[in-house]
């Protein structure tokens, strides 16, 4: 071991290089202070007292942005191995134990988010010594996750081409128009897809899953939209839905408490609903903690009650 390393290994401590990596990853001392839940002063010492230890400037300032410097990049390779290690140390201890100590973390697409919560409730329930932490964002976000391994596993609509995954379907996830009961179109029945032409239609962003798939369906049909509105979730599409601001194309699971109290009405469209799934997925060679696995377990029983559902 050369003596520059000896030398970081007797005076750095952990925790310093815990606040070093939430820094180089927020590129903020202020998100990083946030997320370990420590004053910003707290931070700013504990980075002055890992620079002094390695003897050189870790991070520069420019402006209100931070950057790591060249000993900065090649010390945050290093860290981010360590920590990850000891995340996996952690989860291999915990099993010898049982759960006791357990950590779970998920990243889930926007449509999951409607389900997901009320099995990890059920779970924390039977397992309160078990700390659950979910993310929710659209496909590129979830990939993105995935790239940076983030997580312990992923609720999403696709599995992702391209990524060192394992994904296994888990539940059905029928895609079809739905407007407000008042619309003029509730009720009827036989429509085409060209019956819509003309009608103002509520979009999620790019980068849905569920805009990616029905732009090639319509892109198929020869039909094109009129877009009204480009709405950054299914909350957002869901209130635009009640404020009888047009039509969407939706996941109805996420829509079926609106659908079941007649708020809003599915439209009887040739060729829909569309049926997508939900599809779990995880990279390979991922050692899932127990708490994971049974989480996975409820949310497979979940996923069978929703493959029930049918409008």
């Amino acid at each position: 071991m050369s003596e520059k390393i000896s030398q970081i290994a007797r005076h750095a401590t952990l925790r310093q290089l815990q606040v070093f990596e939430a820094i180089a990853h927020h590129n903020s001392f202020t998100k990083a202070a946030e997320a370990l839940h420590l004053t910003q002063p707290t931070v700013s010492m504990q980075v002055k007292k890992l620079s002094e230890a390695i003897e050189m400037p870790i991070f520069e300032q420019i402006g209100r942005q931070v950057y790591l410097t060249e000993a900065g990049e090649i010390l945050y390779e290093t860290v981010k191995g360590i920590l990850d290690s000891l995340v996996e140390a952690e989860e291999r201890i915990n099993r010898i134990k049982g759960f006791a100590g357990g950590r779970v973390k998920l990243s889930v697409v926007s449509t999951a988010q409607y389900f997901v919560p009320k099995v990890i409730h059920e779970f924390m329930e039977q397992h309160p010594e078990v700390n659950v932490a979910m993310q929710v964002g659209n496909k590129e976000r979830l990939v993105s996750r995935i790239q940076q391994n983030k997580d312990d596993f992923y609720i999403l609509g696709v599995p992702p081409e391209g990524l060192n995954v394992e994904s296994e379907r888990f539940a059905e996830n029928p895609i079809g128009f739905v407007v407000n009961a008042r619309h003029r179109l509730a009720g009827k029945k036989g429509l085409s897809l060209h019956d819509l032409k003309g009608e103002s239609f509520l979009m999620r962003e790019k980068g849905s899953g569920i805009r990616s798939h029905i732009e090639q369906v319509f892109q198929r049909e020869g039909f094109e939209p009129e877009v009204k509105m480009v709405l950054g979730g299914n909350e957002a599409i869901r209130l635009g839905l009640l404020q009888n601001l047009g039509v969407s194309v939706a996941s109805l699971p996420t829509l079926l408490d609106d659908i079941e109290r007649g708020d809003l009405v599915v439209l009887d469209v040739e060729g829909f609903p569309v049926m997508r799934h939900w599809y779990l997925a995880y990279p390979k060679g991922k050692s899932l903690s127990i708490a994971s696995e049974r989480l996975i377990e409820l949310l497979k029983l979940e996923g069978e009650r929703l493959s029930l559902y049918s409008i």
